[in-house]
């Protein structure tokens, strides 16, 4: 059982952090748009994979002692799947992470645009999107749980912005990773939007690939082992 003294600023933590990723994504690619209107959308890719890493680090350095810095429904399942989480806070945390990415795009768009929710108009994504989601988010949550049983989770706050930064730039899909951050993107109409029509299939390979990773870590370093390993090591 959880203490609700604990458990209610991990929450309050993991809603601020991811908030804070989403609105600086919303909000640096409102701030830039006029790059991409001139013909050089690669600076506006460029200052939001900046923002993004600046955010992360600042959320995970900060709140990664209160919550554990989880700030992803993606790294919430594998983590729990994987026992480093504690199975009754995988709903509360995955609730105010999406809760989070949801606010955070009605205050930036209310913020550079007037508006409060707007959507744009696209298509289901195509293969090699979909390719792109579950890589980016495979590694991503790959790294966490290794972190995390490796060494309780050290070096996340540099480890988790380094990747996203640049995988912002390796991926087509701008490595959104992250159910969270891609609902936040379905409701703005911004040069980080995400289309209603294709955030359901990018959302669900983002959690098939969390699965990936907390069955091949399950089968292949079961918990018992990783804690022989640390031992041996001591």
């Amino acid at each position: 059982m959880v203490n609700k003294s604990t458990l209610v600023p991990a929450l309050v933590v993991e809603f601020l952090g991811t908030a804070l990723l989403v609105a600086a994504q919303i909000g640096t690619g409102y701030a830039l748009t006029g790059l991409a209107q001139i013909g050089l959308p690669q600076m506006v890719t460029f200052g939001i994979a900046i923002v993004s890493a600046l955010a992360l680090a600042i959320a995970i350095t900060m709140g990664g002692p209160i919550s554990g810095g989880h700030f992803n429904p993606a790294v919430t399942i594998a983590l729990t799947l994987t026992n480093n989480s504690p199975e009754n806070r995988a709903l509360p945390y995955i609730g105010a992470q999406l809760l989070g990415g949801f606010l955070a795009a009605v205050v930036a768009n209310f913020l550079w645009a007037g508006t409060v929710v707007t959507m744009s108009v696209g298509t289901a994504p195509v293969a090699n999107q979909l390719t792109s989601e579950l890589l980016a988010t495979g590694v991503l949550v790959g790294i966490v749980v290794t972190m995390v049983r490796r060494n309780g989770g050290q070096g996340l706050n540099w480890l988790v912005p380094a990747w996203v930064g640049t995988a912002i730039f390796l991926t087509p899909t701008g490595c959104m990773a992250n159910p969270a951050v891609t609902l936040g993107h379905m409701f703005t109409d911004s040069y980080t939007s995400a289309a209603p029509e294709a955030v359901p299939s990018y959302i669900g390979i983002q959690i098939i690939a969390a699965l990936l990773v907390a069955g091949a870590t399950v089968i292949f370093a079961p918990m018992s082992a990783a804690k022989n390993a640390s031992a041996t090591k001591k």
